[in-house]
C-alpha cells in the first residue's frame, strides 16, 4: 500500500546532550544507544528506508563525529547529509530544526518538498511509520493516545475532528488526548510556514531554547490546521531516561517492535 503524501526529505534531530540519560550519554549520544543489538539511528535509518523515504539529513552537536562516522560506514550508499549545530549545548531542537532550512529548499531556494520530521530518540518500527503517513494530513502529528500520560509529555489537546488546538508540556492533563512522540509531517506550503515561525522566534524571542512544538502552537494560533494521527496500538517509546531504555531493551527482546 502506498502512502498517500510520502514526503521527498526527513529531517532528523540528533544534536542534544540527553542529559537525563547519563551516565548512558556521557560519552555516546542518545542516537547511537544499543538497543538489542542495534543502535537507535540504524533502527529508525532503516524503518525510513524501508518505507521509500531515502533521503535525510542530521541534525547533530554532541559528539558529532562519532554519529557521522556510525551513519557513514553503515550506509555509505544512502543519501545522508550532516548539519552542526555548534551552540547544541545551549540551545534546544528548535534551533536545531532552523539550521536545516537549506537542506528542505529545493535547488531554486524554494519550499516545494514534502518533509519529515523525526527526533532521534524514539523507538518505532515499519508498521507505525507507514500508518501515520498512510493516515497523515497536509500538516500533520503523530499522536500515542493509548497508555499512561505524564507531566514531562510534549501533550496534545484537539477538537472532534483529530485538528490540534494546543500542543505543549503546558497542555493540563484533564485537557490531554495523547502525547506527541515526536513525529511529523508537513506539506511544502506548511514547511514554509513552519520555518517562517521558527525563524522568528528564535531571532526575535526565546525560541533558541525552546522546543520545536511552540512553533507548531504558534502555526495554529494563526490558522493553521495540524491534524493528530493516533498511532494506535502500534508500540512506540520515547527514550529520555534510563528507565525508558530499560523498557526499550524489554520491548526489543519481546519483538514488540514490528
Amino acid at each position: 500500500m502506498g502512502c498517500r503524501l510520502k514526503p521527498q526529505r526527513c529531517v532528523i534531530l540528533a544534536a542534544g546532550m540527553a542529559r537525563r540519560l547519563q551516565p548512558l550519554t556521557d560519552y555516546t549520544p542518545q542516537c547511537l544507544l544499543d538497543v538489542q543489538g542495534k543502535p537507535l539511528l540504524q533502527r529508525m535509518l532503516e524503518t525510513l528506508f524501508s518505507a521509500g523515504i531515502e533521503d535525510a539529513a542530521l541534525v547533530v552537536g554532541f559528539q558529532s563525529e562519532l554519529i557521522r562516522f556510525f551513519v557513514k560506514n553503515k550506509f555509505p550508499l544512502k543519501k545522508i547529509r550532516f548539519i552542526f549545530n555548534p551552540k547544541y549545548d545551549t540551545t534546544n531542537n528548535a534551533f536545531s530544526l532552523l539550521l536545516a532550512k537549506r537542506y528542505v529548499l529545493d535547488s531554486r531556494g524554494e519550499f516545494s518538498n514534502r518533509i519529515l520530521l523525526l527526533d532521534s530518540d524514539i523507538l518505532f518500527g515499519p508498521a507505525l511509520l507507514l500508518n501515520f503517513l498512510e493516515s497523515a494530513s497536509e500538516e500533520a502529528i503523530a499522536v500515542r493516545v493509548q497508555g499512561v500520560h505524564e507531566e514531562e509529555e510534549i501533550r496534545v489537546d484537539v477538537n472532534s475532528h483529530s485538528e490540534v488546538l494546543k500542543i505543549g508540556k503546558d497542555v493540563p492533563m484533564d485537557l490531554t488526548c495523547g502525547e506527541s512522540i515526536g513525529m511529523a509531517s508537513f506539506s511544502p506550503a506548511g514547511t514554509e510556514q513552519l520555518f517562517s515561525v521558527l525563524n522568528s522566534r528564535i531571532c526575535n524571542g526565546a525560541g533558541r531554547t525552546e522546543f520545536y512544538e511552540a512553533s507548531f502552537q504558534a502555526l495554529i494560533e494563526k490558522g493553521v490546521r495540524i491534524t493528530a494521527v493516533d498511532v494506535g496500538k502500534q508500540p512506540v517509546l520515547d527514550i529520555d531516561t534510563p528507565e525508558d531504555y530499560d523498557r526499550a531493551l524489554r520491548m526489543c527482546r519481546r519483538d514488540e517492535i514490528k
